[in-house]
């Protein structure tokens, strides 16, 4: 009897230990909002609009990554990051893929990792937001990718 009863043990108890952080986020009161900014920001990647992509993210926001070409960290202000948008969709908009995963949410801030699948790049956004002034706003992007 022993025996049989000290595997179901642990198997409730890692169960319980392996309940999704993701449902936790989900429930969280600001989930609508913070989903709502990051469906927003796709929307500016699809139609490569800075306009769209300064409604979500601050002009004074930190941009860093590591240039494999240039052989350095490269930093930018949201500003800048943004004027790299063309202004139209790209010619491979159709063969792009993004999609995005909230990590994390406080009242205040939130944590989101963007993987982007394009023809030519592989990537990963981490995107910070803050709540300021009751808007959600990416205050700075960490990002890494390479070319295929």
């Amino acid at each position: 009897m022993k025996f049989f009863l000290k595997p179901i043990f642990w198997i409730s108890i890692l169960a319980s230990l392996s309940h999704p952080v993701f449902a936790q986020v989900q429930q969280h009161k600001e989930f609508a909002a913070v989903d709502q900014t990051m469906q927003t920001m796709m929307q500016a990647f699809r139609a490569g609009r800075a306009d769209i992509a300064l409604q979500v993210a601050r002009k004074d926001a930190i941009v860093l990554g590591y240039s494999n070409r240039q052989q350095k960290v490269v930093t930018q202000s949201g500003e800048e990051w943004v004027q790299g948008f063309p202004g139209h969709p790209a010619e491979d908009e159709a063969q792009r893929h993004r999609q995005y995963t909230i990590l994390d949410i406080s009242d205040l801030g939130a944590v989101v990792k963007v993987t982007l699948d394009y023809p030519q790049w592989q990537g990963v956004d981490y995107l910070a937001l803050n709540k300021i002034d009751g808007q959600w706003k990416i205050v700075s992007k960490s990002w890494s990718g390479v070319r295929k």
